[in-house]
């Protein structure tokens, strides 16, 4: 009896349009698959096949925060590797954007812009020299029409605020505020840009994460209190109001049309809210929340908390019951990313998005804490 002659295999291009629909989340699902043959391997470095899984996705996803000098990874991956080594006795993470780290560092005391896909880090010139005891700030991409889903090797650009209270200078000199510029181009700082902000409220973050919208970046201050604002073109400082979100729990996140947003929570439900020039502020969307997690109305103990957001992937995350949750803002889509036990996720939780795909460097570094 003669057998069934055999289906033809697949060709390259079918199998690539079969492999860039792998999740972007999941980056072992690409790293298992570029083993299975030399085939595969090879086309899965292939820099076509890579610009069309950025193309096909086009938003990078969460891999992971970092947290208390520890990177805390979301996804699964394997193998597991150590993390990086820096040449400091410790570090605070600052700021995530556009496959960037940004580190404050002590002993020495200084500014490292870091890779956690290539390893690669730098560390920047010593700062200009300013008064202050709060500190915050950006790095982002430098480079021109730059589509931002990979950024690696290019010029960059990093922002470092500094502001002082009356802990350390004489009331008159309360609030004063610096901001300086570096470019990775000229290898130099910028002269400082100043403004004063007069008293500032006590609050558990008093110079906070970053949003970048348009030619401005915007930082949170005192807890959501207000919003420092820079132009990155006119080199210019100034100060916003915020949208009526409880202080302490919210985020600045994209808006719908590209501008600055707000997301916060209140009772069981997220607020968001955008920024309309001279209208002020509007209220947009409302996501329910307590359909989609675990917790129990009504307890005393449920404590819904914005602990940060991803401006890359347009997310929000949220603390509820020792577990933390992302909202993606474009789908609503809800899910679990890990759970956080006995750690203190209020303060300095940086999300960091990338898309990671073999042949950019080695597996993801990262430290993976039982939580």
């Amino acid at each position: 009896m003669a057998l069934p002659n055999p289906p033809p295999p697949f060709s390259d291009d079918c199998i690539g349009e079969i492999l860039r629909r792998l999740p972007p989340d999941e980056p072992a699902c690409l790293v298992r698959a570029s083993i299975v043959c030399t085939a595969w391997r090879l086309l899965i470095s292939e820099p076509g096949f890579l610009r069309r899984y950025r193309e096909h996705h086009r938003t990078p996803p969460v891999l992971g925060f970092l947290h208390n000098s520890s990177f805390i990874l979301t996804t699964a991956a394997d193998p597991p590797l150590s993390l990086a080594e820096f040449e400091c006795f410790s570090w605070v993470a600052l700021d995530c954007r556009h496959g960037r780290v940004l580190l404050h560092t002590t002993g020495p005391i200084g500014l490292v812009v870091w890779d956690p896909i290539t390893g690669d880090q730098q560390r920047l010139p010593e700062e200009p020299d300013e008064l202050s005891n709060h500190l915050t700030g950006a790095v982002l991409c430098a480079a021109n029409s730059c589509d931002h889903t990979d950024c690696r090797g290019g010029p960059f650009l990093v922002v470092f605020v500094r502001t002082v209270d009356e802990d350390v200078v004489e009331e008159e000199d309360v609030g004063a505020t610096w901001m300086s510029v570096y470019s990775s181009e000229t290898g130099a700082w910028s002269a400082p840009a100043s403004i004063r902000l007069g008293p500032i409220s006590r609050s558990r973050d008093v110079m906070g994460s970053s949003l970048l919208a348009g030619n401005a970046l915007h930082f949170l201050l005192e807890d959501g209190r207000r919003i420092l604002k820079y132009d990155l073109g006119g080199h210019d400082l100034s100060v916003m109001n915020t949208p009526p979100l409880r202080v302490g729990n919210m985020a600045l996140v994209k808006a719908e049309d590209g501008g600055v947003g707000a997301a916060g929570v209140e009772g069981y439900s997220l607020h968001l809210w955008s920024w309309r020039g001279a209208r002020g502020w509007v209220q947009g969307r409302i996501v329910e929340l307590d359909m989609m997690l675990p917790m129990d109305i009504g307890d005393p103990s449920t404590n819904l908390l914005v602990i940060g957001s991803s401006e890359d992937a347009n997310t929000v995350f949220i603390s509820a019951n020792a577990w933390i949750f992302s909202v993606e803002l474009k789908s609503n889509r809800i899910r679990k990313v890990c759970g956080s036990g006995s750690r203190n996720f209020q303060n300095a939780m940086v999300p960091y998005a990338s898309f990671y795909t073999p042949g950019t460097g080695l597996m993801l570094i990262y430290t993976f804490p039982q939580l």
